[in-house]
């Protein structure tokens, strides 16, 4: 499915801002723990690469799944959404139990069951209760490992470009699960706060991490990403559910 001449300027124009962060950032590094220029050039690749590919995954799906919903199939894509963010859940929940067995259990719990409070109470749909806990849950996470990638560049800068490396496909399948949940938002505005929010919440993790390595303990981080596990496995679920009745044959 092609991007419209709308979306590939928008796109441009969200890139060319990364860009521009992440020379900021880079610059403003110098005169941390790395004083020379290349080790600045080096952060701004650590905080810029996530970034770029965070934003042409989370405007791509936007934009692709806004076109798709359209079609007659287009509950298949909603419930490959689901599962892709119960899959993702499901990560951050094993990588927190295996951190911490008691804080992981614990915090996977509170996620799941608020996210079920969440959307029985509803302030508007179930579809926009789960656009906004998908939102919190990924922005949480990006966090995280916006924190954990400024302290892993902090002690080295190839161990850092390394991560970033690692972590920009990752990146950009999670901002493309926050579009997707936003991709039938009749407000384009809000759907590209959402994706600019979950990459502002990396930026400033990977400053602070860099600043001040290991700036959260790992018992702290483990209950976040327990939370935001089972947040994302219930949101998962029920987007899940709720494409595939939308697709079966209405009964008379």
């Amino acid at each position: 499915m092609g991007v419209s001449e709308g979306g590939s300027r928008l796109l441009l124009r969200l890139g060319v801002g990364a860009a521009g962060l992440a020379g900021l950032s880079g610059t403003a590094s110098a005169h941390g723990p790395h004083g020379t220029g290349g080790e600045s050039v080096a952060f701004a690749v650590v905080l810029g690469l996530p970034i770029a590919a965070g934003l042409g995954g989370g405007v791509l799906a936007t934009r692709g799944l806004r076109v798709a919903r359209t079609a007659p199939t287009s509950h298949r894509l909603g419930a490959v959404l689901g599962v892709s963010l119960a899959v993702l859940g499901a990560t951050f929940a094993v990588s927190a139990v295996t951190t911490s067995r008691p804080l992981g259990l614990a915090g996977g719990a509170v996620g799941a069951i608020s996210a079920l409070l969440a959307t029985r109470v509803g302030v508007a749909s179930h579809e926009a209760c789960h656009a906004d806990l998908t939102l919190g849950a990924v922005s949480a996470h990006r966090l995280l490992e916006g924190l954990a990638l400024g302290a892993l560049y902090s002690a080295g800068a190839a161990v850092g470009l390394l991560g970033a490396v690692l972590l920009a496909g990752h990146t950009a399948l999670e901002t493309a699960a926050v579009g997707g949940m936003y991709a039938t938002s009749d407000v384009r505005t809000r759907a590209v706060g959402a994706i600019l929010l979950v990459q502002a919440g990396y930026a400033v993790g990977a400053v602070i991490g860099l600043g001040v390595a290991g700036a959260l303990p790992t018992s702290v981080r483990a209950l976040a990403l327990a939370v935001a596990g089972g947040a994302l496995l219930v949101v998962g679920v029920g987007e899940t559910e709720r494409s595939m009745a939308a697709g079966r044959p209405a009964t008379a």
